[in-house]
């Protein structure tokens, strides 16, 4: 300031001097070096304002009495650092000891020797969100006993932004944001981080060098102090493998998360059995960071990881485009016998929930050869110039993190419509699509799927009765961001009529029933979210608010019945009271593998919906789970668990 004080004297001295000269010449040289200072000061004023940008160590820090942010701060002040126990006390005058929130930012500045990985930590009673550079990397706006929080990223060399909102609802408050850069990872082996809890959360209690990922610990615990029920482990290491497609293949009981290049590829954070789950990703040949999180809650513990190169398919004209793929699935059990396909990610949408008749049979037909007129964007909005055009001999692609065409079409955000004429005989079709993210179907100019959103990969079903002919069918498709993957396929369907039920009265059906309050019924997650109600079946439900993605210490339920091996219809109980969702997820898990049922809670009222009928082993391998990850807006809308039934067939 001492700088910008001595240009202020110097600049009143040059007016002065320019009011006492009378010649012209004497004047000039007067505006020549009154304009060289004001540049001066210029650029010393922004001099000074870079460098205090640059050495920002504090916090900028605004406080609210109010839990939403909104209105004029009460308190506008710097803090020296983001770490705060208030107990049940107040942050400062005009603020409430409850009911308050708050948010810092400040800007770090990373050298070209400190850019890498980093671990952001954050504990916290209660919400929290931390962006970094715009980028929201922990998002828990919810009521909480202390809890603790990682984010894992990259910073790279410059100045990042460092944005913070805290929550305080009653009780106790305290927050602390702090963070640290990551050691450099192995190559050759993977580190291995246990924790004792199921959650990933606070210190992990022994790191360690594991040599490969290919665990069967059964009923005993990974190593000595660790749990044997109730621990979960982060594995990281840094892999180069020559370019091409790669499957990564990982076996699991119970969850996992698999991220690949900072793609999420296999997310699977539940409770289950013996579970195999595999996804194709292209690497381009540098190195990569592979970190896959796994937790054990009960019973039996495994953990597995492989990955594979894919041969180049060897027709003339392979389709630059096409990497193929898949996430298989076999039945539930200790030792995985076969696979079953489509992946557990597949959601029927359009279609309604099946009933026992008349039953829909899919008869697999066929496709003659079509060929597509494809165009490309790099953008999400199918707008502009097409970037690509090119034939395609059918829709059906994983491209996981990769481009439809490297060096031409984006890895993420980008458009494409197909198009084609297609001859059908007369009949029953129906259309599948798989997409991740938005997609829509078109069938002679009218719209018949609509999931133009983002979303992890669904599927989408849209049944035809068609006179025969020819018809026009469009496909749209849109890539956000992260994995992208589109298919579409059709085959023929014949109505198998159920027979008349006999004139003598039917004998009464077995039915076997868990209520959420039965032993049967199993839950788990934050203890702190779980609500429950004395009304519903049996006058009593759980419910809790949604999430809207797989979210650290998310709601389950599970309902395990005690069967005889037959074929039940399975019902669920939606009650009238805090079932709001439009998109509860029921995975029945059966003598076939998995199978995923999507139900609008908010449409049904103290009634029984069917989820469909289903073979069942009459092992505990028979199950219906339901967690609170609904991917609708985050906290948005309630979730019911309540009873459930199998009615023998």
């Amino acid at each position: 300031m001492q700088s910008d004080n001595r240009i202020r004297v110097g600049v009143s001295r040059l007016f002065a001097c320019l009011r006492g000269r009378k010649d012209i010449g004497g004047r000039i040289a007067c505006c020549a070096v009154l304009l060289g200072l004001c540049a001066l000061s210029v650029i010393a004023l922004n001099s000074a304002d870079a460098l205090a940008h640059e050495s920002n160590t504090t916090w900028d820090a605004d406080y609210w009495d109010n839990m939403t942010l909104t209105g004029n701060a009460v308190i506008s002040r710097e803090d020296e650092t983001l770490d705060f126990d208030w107990g049940d006390g107040s942050p400062g005058t005009g603020i409430s000891g409850d009911r308050f929130s708050a948010r810092w930012e400040r800007h770090l500045n990373i050298s070209a020797d400190e850019a890498g990985n980093y671990i952001f930590t954050v504990e916290v009673d209660d919400g929290v969100r931390l962006w970094v550079d715009d980028v929201l990397q922990i998002d828990s706006w919810i009521e909480q006993a202390k809890a603790s929080y990682e984010a894992r990223l990259h910073l790279s060399e410059g100045q990042h932004l460092i944005r913070v909102e805290y929550l305080e609802l009653a009780g106790a408050a305290s927050i602390s944001v702090s963070w640290e850069r990551e050691p450099d990872l192995p190559t050759t082996y993977w580190r291995g981080e246990y924790y004792n809890n199921s959650s990933l959360t606070g210190t992990a209690h022994t790191t360690r060098d594991d040599a490969r990922l290919n665990f069967d610990w059964g009923y005993e615990s990974p190593l000595t102090g660790i749990n044997q029920d109730g621990f979960s482990v982060r594995w990281s290491r840094s892999l180069q493998l020559p370019a091409g497609d790669y499957r990564f293949t990982v076996t699991v009981d119970d969850g996992v998360r698999l991220i690949v290049g900072g793609r999420t590829l296999i997310d699977f954070w539940q409770i289950q059995t013996a579970t195999t789950y595999s996804q194709i990703t292209y690497l381009d040949g540098s190195a990569v960071t592979v970190r896959m999180e796994y937790f054990e809650e009960t019973g039996q513990a495994q953990a597995r990881l492989t990955w594979s190169r894919l041969e180049t398919s060897p027709t003339s004209t392979p389709d630059p485009a096409s990497t193929p793929g898949s996430t298989t699935i076999p039945p539930a059990s200790p030792t995985p016998p076969a696979t079953y396909t489509p992946a557990p990610t597949a959601t029927p949408a359009t279609s309604a929930i099946p009933t026992s008749t008349p039953t829909i049979t899919p008869t697999p037909t066929s496709t003659p050869v079509i060929v597509w007129q494809a165009l490309y964007w790099n953008n999400r909005t199918l707008t502009g110039t097409p970037a690509l055009a090119r034939q395609e001999s059918s829709v059906d692609y994983n491209w996981g993190s990769g481009s439809p065409a490297p060096q031409t079409i984006n890895a993420d955000s980008f458009s494409a419509r197909w198009t084609a004429q297609i001859s059908l005989e007369a009949g029953t079709y129906r259309f599948d699509v798989v997409s991740d993210d938005g997609v829509r179907l078109f069938i002679d100019g009218v719209k018949q799927i609509d999931g133009w959103s983002d979303h992890p990969a669904t599927t989408y079903q849209y049944t035809l009765q068609h006179d025969g002919g020819s018809l026009s069918l469009i496909l749209e498709y849109y890539e956000h961001e992260e994995a992208a993957q589109v298919k579409l396929s059709w085959a023929a369907v014949s109505a198998v009529a159920t027979p008349e039920a006999s004139p003598s009265p039917a004998p009464t059906p077995i039915t076997v029933m868990v209520d959420d309050q039965d032993s049967g019924f199993q839950r788990g997650g934050l203890a702190t979210t779980w609500q429950e109600e004395t009304v519903g079946h049996s006058d009593h439900l759980f419910w809790t608010n949604n999430n809207d993605k797989t979210r650290t210490g998310y709601n389950w339920g599970r309902w395990s019945p005690d069967l005889e091996a037959a074929s039940y219809e399975v019902f669920v109980y939606i009650p009238s009271n805090h079932a709001t969702t439009g998109n509860a997820r029921y995975w029945i898990s059966h003598s076939g593998g998995f199978t995923l049922r999507e139900v609008d809670q908010s449409q049904h009222s103290d009634q029984w919906v069917s989820l469909g009928t289903y073979t069942f082993s009459g092992t505990d391998e028979d199950y219906i789970s339901l967690s609170d990850v609904t991917y609708e807006t985050y906290l948005s809308t309630k979730v019911a668990w309540d009873a459930m039934k199998w009615e023998k067939q």
